[in-house]
């Protein structure tokens, strides 16, 4: 992740057909959302943040699309990405993960991101500011600290001392891009690069 090689690269510690064989075997199997979600037990704090961040998709991670969907990957001015979305505790550690086609709005997984949880206040930015998202907030016992949009004729009050804790978020998208293989998808398939995403967060909670 560190250097984002290819597989083929790690030839030098075994077969790279069995070191992606077994990859491929854990991602299917869910390990790593197991793992994410056992670490994350612990999380804190009561102003919890959601965003997305947009991913370049390289060259190399074109092609399942012939024999599969679109892996998210979608097309935008600044030419194919993938777009990352993250649901972090209080201290910036996230608890779920999500991929959508980078031409996706950030409300496609707005509701799946934060969906079982209670007791929180949810801080997110304008392009989440649907009166759709903040019913379903409230339907599953979640506040919103969501500033309005320019256009909404009544703008909704929120706290802007919490809302500054939302950079919680964009650290923890900064800490993941260190990481080669996160800043820039190689991977074709998209379980795979998520999957990537989910050992980083699951790095980051170990190191905090």
């Amino acid at each position: 992740m560190r250097e984002g090689c290819t597989w083929r690269s790690l030839s030098i510690f075994a077969p790279y057909t069995t070191i992606y064989t077994r990859w491929s075997k854990w991602v299917s199997q869910g390990l790593w959302d197991s793992i994410l979600d056992h670490v994350s037990q612990s999380a804190c704090g009561k102003l919890w943040a959601i965003d997305g961040t947009c991913i370049k998709v390289h060259k190399h991670a074109h092609g399942a699309s012939q024999y599969a969907d679109n892996q998210c990957i979608g097309k935008s001015k600044g030419g194919p990405n993938t777009k990352a979305h993250a649901l972090v505790d209080a201290k910036g550690r996230a608890l779920r993960v999500h991929l959508s086609a980078g031409n996706r709005h950030d409300l496609v997984s707005a509701e799946e991101l934060v969906d079982g949880y209670q007791g929180r206040v949810i801080l997110a930015d304008k392009a989440y500011d649907s009166d759709s998202f903040r019913e379903f907030l409230e339907l599953i016992g979640l506040d919103a600290c969501i500033p309005s949009k320019s256009n909404r004729k009544n703008p909704i009050p929120y706290k802007k001392s919490q809302y500054k804790k939302r950079h919680k978020v964009e650290n923890f998208f900064q800490r993941i891009k260190e990481k080669r293989a996160i800043a820039t998808r190689y991977e074709k398939h998209d379980n795979n690069f998520l999957a990537m995403i989910l050992l980083c967060a699951i790095c980051d909670w170990i190191k905090k």
